[in-house]
C-alpha cells in the first residue's frame, strides 16, 4: 500500500489543488455556499477514494511482487493478472529474461569454444615436445641436452598447469573418487621431478605409512602434489637442501605435511598466497611465478573435500599441509 500510494502521490495532491482552485473560484463568484463546498469536498474525494481503490485492488499482485521481489520466473507470470499494467510489466521482465538466457548462451558458447581450442593446443604442443624429447636422447649426457631437458620439462608444467586449469570449470565430469595409497603417489610425483630435485641440490626425505589410504582422485590430487613439491624446490633454491614429506594420522583424518628449508613467505603475504595471480614478494624475486599454482591446488581440493592450508617463516621455510578423510 506504502508504494501504491507514493506512486499516486502526485496525482492525489493535483486532484486536491484543482478541487481546491475550482472551489475558491466558484466561492468568490458567488456560484455556491460553505453547504456545497463541504458536499463538493467529500463527494468528490469519496469517488476518488473508490477509484485508487479499485487501482489498488486491480494492481495488489504487482505491488506485493515490487515489495517482496522476485525469487523465480514464475514470479514474474504471476504478475500478469487482469490488469493492463501487470500485463506489460510481466512481458517486460519476460522479456528481459528471454535476452538474459540468449546471452548467457553465447557466453557459454564463447567459453566452450575457448576451452575446446586451450585443449586441443595443448594436446596439439605436446606432440612436437614429445619428439623433440625422442631426438634429445641422442645427446644424453652432454651439459647442453641437460640444459634443454631442463627448458622442456619446464613447458611441459607450464601446458598441463594450461590445462588443468582450463578443466577446472569442468571438474564434475572428469574426476573419479577411488581409494588412494597416499605413499604411491607421493612417491611416483617425486620420482617425476627427480631431474629438478638433482638440479637443485635437493633431497627428498619421505616418512608416510604405506598402509594410509585415503578417498580421492588419484590424477588431480596428484596434480596438487606436483605443484607444491616443484614450489618447495624452486623457493628452496641456493637456500635449503632439504624437502620433508610426511604423514600425521590423527582419528579419522589424515595429514600430509611437505615442509621446505627456504626463503619462506611474508607474513603480509601468507592470507593471499591462495589468491588468483598473486606472486607476492618471492614472486618478483622468482620471476617463474606465475601466481596460479596454489590457487588452482586450492580449488581441485575444495572440489575434491580436502582442506589445505600453509605456514610459512621468513627464512625458515614454509610447510604446507593438506587434510584428508582416512580410509581405512
Amino acid at each position: 500500500m506504502k508504494l501504491f500510494l507514493k506512486h499516486h502521490k502526485s496525482y492525489i495532491i493535483i486532484y486536491f489543488i484543482s478541487l481546491f482552485l475550482t472551489v475558491l473560484y466558484s466561492n468568490l463568484k458567488g456560484f455556491i455556499g460553505v453547504g456545497e463546498i463541504i458536499y463538493i469536498f467529500i463527494f468528490n474525494t469519496f469517488i476518488l477514494f473508490c477509484f485508487l481503490l479499485y487501482r489498488y485492488y486491480k494492481n495488489k499482485q504487482l505491488y506485493d511482487l515490487f515489495t517482496s521481489g522476485i525469487s523465480s520466473i514464475d514470479d514474474s507470470l504471476d504478475a500478469a493478472n487482469e490488469s493492463e499494467l501487470s500485463k506489460d510489466v510481466s512481458k517486460l521482465l519476460i522479456r528481459q529474461y528471454d535476452l538474459y538466457i540468449s546471452n548467457m548462451e553465447k557466453c557459454d558458447k564463447k567459453y566452450k569454444d575457448h576451452l575446446t581450442f586451450i585443449n586441443q593446443w595443448v594436446h596439439q604442443m605436446k606432440t612436437p615436445i614429445a619428439v623433440m624429447k625422442l631426438q634429445l636422447k641422442e645427446f644424453e649426457g652432454e651439459e647442453r641436452a641437460a640444459e634443454m631437458q631442463e627448458e622442456m620439462d619446464k613447458l611441459i608444467r607450464g601446458l598441463d598447469k594450461s590445462l588443468y586449469y582450463a578443466r577446472l570449470d569442468s571438474f564434475q565430469k572428469d574426476f573419479i573418487i577411488k581409494k588412494v595409497n597416499l605413499k604411491e603417489i607421493i612417491r611416483e610425483s617425486v620420482n617425476e621431478n627427480k631431474r629438478l630435485f638433482i638440479k637443485n641440490r635437493i633431497t627428498p626425505r619421505l616418512d608416510i605409512d604405506n598402509d594410509i589410504t585415503i578417498l580421492s582422485d588419484y590424477k588431480w590430487l596428484k596434480f596438487v602434489v606436483q605443484q607444491i613439491i616443484e614450489n618447495g624446490i624452486k623457493y628452496s633454491r641456493n637456500k635449503g637442501t632439504m624437502l620433508f614429506i610426511e604423514s600425521v594420522k590423527d582419528k579419522d583424518k589424515v595429514k600430509l605435511n611437505i615442509k621446505d628449508g627456504g626463503i619462506g613467505i611474508a607474513k603480509k603475504d601468507l592470507r593471499r598466497v591462495f589468491d588468483q595471480f598473486f606472486t607476492g614478494e618471492n614472486g618478483r624475486k622468482y620471476g617463474e611465478s606465475t601466481g596460479m599454482g596454489l590457487y588452482l591446488c586450492r580449488e581441485v581440493l575444495t572440489k575434491l573435500g580436502h582442506v589445505i592450508t600453509v605456514e610459512s617463516e621468513i627464512d625458515k621455510g614454509t610447510t604446507v599441509t593438506i587434510e584428508f578423510i582416512a580410509h581405512d
